[in-house]
């Protein structure tokens, strides 16, 4: 249970990271937080069985704000889960 709960806490950390880093661009002092890279499937991998389609892909968006957040989520844990 604590490694599910540790791993809840990281994605939670690095989507609203990430969030607030989406947000941040409207805000040109805080647009460095919106900086970021994609990394994923550019077009995702379809499999045709005939009778089922199968349709596999991947995609990250991650920004300075989602590291940040991350970083965040490491220190939420050390105190919430022990």
């Amino acid at each position: 249970m604590k490694k599910f709960l540790r791993v809840m806490i990281i994605f939670m950390g690095i989507i609203l990271g990430v969030f607030l880093g989406e947000m941040a661009q409207g805000v040109e002092w805080l647009k460095f937080l919106s900086f970021g890279k994609d990394i994923g499937l550019d077009n995702p991998l379809i499999l045709n069985l005939g009778f089922m389609k199968i349709t596999l892909g991947f995609f990250i968006k991650l920004n300075i704000a989602g590291i940040l957040g991350f970083i965040a989520s490491l220190f939420v844990i050390n105190k919430v889960v022990k």
